[in-house]
């Protein structure tokens, strides 16, 4: 009995030992690994670098955990002349009863990754940005998960959206480290930094030009007297000075990003950010960049962007460079390497939202959705104008409730009933399927997947022109089609999954 304690005791002391060790070893290389596993990637377009004048709105959501990509489509509501919002943790706010419509992605359980496209076709993602500020300045516990969705709720822009967060922010202070929130309308593109505490920055996007987050802060300079193109916390600059994050005469003009950012100790190659920073700049712009270069804020692309271009960078694994770490494919699979990728091991969900002005409005809106990691899945077209997702997209009420709203997507017992059911479950298991043997199940995935995805790029066109002729005539009909377009895309690619699945068991 004593020889035995002693083995376990032994045992158990090695084992302590070992999980220490990679602690430790993670943390001398400043590689959380929670903080890996929250590397998205956002890519905003502005209309007149876009191929057809749409903005453009390109996201890889990376998270971890038994979660579920429920998506579902909100109907509007008006609560009366006011509605108290509880924030999560205490603090509350009070604002106009009327709540918008939205199309949410969402991510349960997670505080920080559900994506949303509202009536006025207002898009907003984010991309989680490690800053310097580690002091609590917060009223009531602060604000976190419902900045996102009080904007899709209330905002009737973009420019509007980034007004409202930034109100938020300096009212009950940021709880997360940092975010950069993408947000955009068919107009206009903007990111919005924002910072533990209290204090923002947002800078536009040019027109003309492409701007492209990982995770951390892209904004660079600051000019608060051009508000059509910048606005923030008034004292942002002072707010830097008193922190010892910036001193003009040793600085030079006022960076964002060197003033807030995280300072990372890991090798840029090593950083998780600059190698897909590297790669999406490389792919638009058409030009070389070193890796230890410094990155503009936005830039001109080499031609105009496409959304089947954006989805191409959203799939990448640094194919055809030294960084491509598995030889295409011939050394296992590409998501999971000594290099952070652009699409990887964590990503839940893409899309590329494309926001145009131009055309009728139940079709102003498409979310081309991917409902996991986009190299081993198709795109699907999605429109905004219809009245409600087909069967398979998500679970759960589509009626606007705040208390039931937040207790089902942080403890989500009614959609994890649901779960079989659902899209994003099929292509989940299907991923693991590829990951197992990538090399030769990639091949199947371009067989049967992207020739769907390549067919609806090529034929979408031709629907749009045949909706915008009957919605003159009849909107009743062309709504019909536009419902019955939808439910034939999702029961064709269920049916699709179902296959494949059954035929691998």
């Amino acid at each position: 009995m004593k020889d035995t304690r002693k083995i376990i005791a032994v045992f158990i002391f090695c084992l302590v030992l070992f999980v220490s060790f990679g602690f430790f070893s993670q943390a001398a290389n400043n590689q959380s690994p929670a903080g890996e596993r929250f590397n998205c990637y956002t890519i905003l377009v502005g209309k007149e670098a876009s191929a057809d004048g749409s903005v453009l709105v390109a996201h890889n959501e990376d998270d971890y955990g038994q979660l579920i990509v429920n998506v579902r489509k909100m109907a509007p509501r008006n609560y009366g002349q006011t509605v108290k919002i509880n924030l999560g943790e205490g603090a509350v706010y009070q604002t106009g009863g009327q709540i918008n419509g939205f199309l949410w992605i969402e991510a349960t359980g997670q505080e920080f990754a559900d994506s949303f496209v509202n009536d006025y076709d207002v898009v907003i993602t984010s991309d989680s940005c490690a800053s310097k500020e580690d002091r609590e300045d917060l009223t009531a516990g602060g604000i976190g998960y419902m900045l996102r969705r009080i904007m899709a709720e209330k905002a009737r822009s973009a420019r509007e959206a980034v007004l409202l967060a930034g109100q938020l922010v300096e009212t009950y202070g940021y709880r997360g480290s940092g975010r950069t929130y993408s947000i955009a309308d068919r107009n206009e593109a903007w990111m919005l930094a924002v910072i533990k505490g209290r204090h923002w920055l947002a800078r536009r996007v040019p027109d003309g030009e492409v701007a492209i987050i990982p995770n951390f802060y892209t904004i660079r300079d600051i000019r608060l007297d051009d508000p059509k193109n910048y606005l923030g916390s008034a004292d942002i600059i002072d707010y830097a000075i008193k922190n010892g994050w910036y001193d003009e005469k040793k600085d030079g003009p006022f960076d964002f990003k060197k003033a807030f950012s995280r300072p990372s100790s890991r090798e840029p190659v090593f950083d998780g950010n600059t190698l897909r920073m590297w790669r999406g700049l490389s792919l638009l712009s058409g030009q070389k960049w070193e890796i230890n270069g410094d990155y503009p804020f936005s830039f001109k692309p080499a031609s105009k962007v496409t959304p089947q271009s954006l989805m191409a960078i959203l799939r990448d694994h640094y194919e055809g460079t030294e960084y491509d770490a598995t030889s295409l494919y011939q050394q296992g699979s590409p998501n999971k390497t000594k290099f952070r990728t652009i699409c990887t091991a964590t990503t839940i969900n893409s899309f590329v939202a494309v926001l145009n002005g131009q055309k009728p409005e139940p079709i102003s809106v498409l979310v081309w959705l991917a409902f996991g990691k986009p190299d081993t899945t198709a795109y699907l077209p999605v429109y905004y104008g219809v009245d409600s997702l087909p069967p398979g997209a998500g679970a759960g009420s589509t009626y606007h409730d705040y208390e039931q709203l937040y207790q089902q997507h942080f403890d989500p017992v009614d959609i994890r009933a649901a779960q079989d059911s659902l899209l994003s479950t099929k292509v989940r298991q299907y991923e693991s399927l590829v990951e197992a043997n990538y090399g030769q199940r990639i091949e199947t995935v371009r067989q049967k997947f992207l020739p769907v995805e390549k067919e609806y790029l090529q034929t979408t066109p031709e629907f749009e022109a045949k909706f915008s002729l009957l919605v003159k005539k009849d909107k009743k009909s062309a709504q019909k089609l536009l419902n019955d377009y939808e439910t034939a895309i999702f029961s064709r690619i269920m049916g699709l999954y179902d296959r494949l699945l059954k035929e691998n068991k």
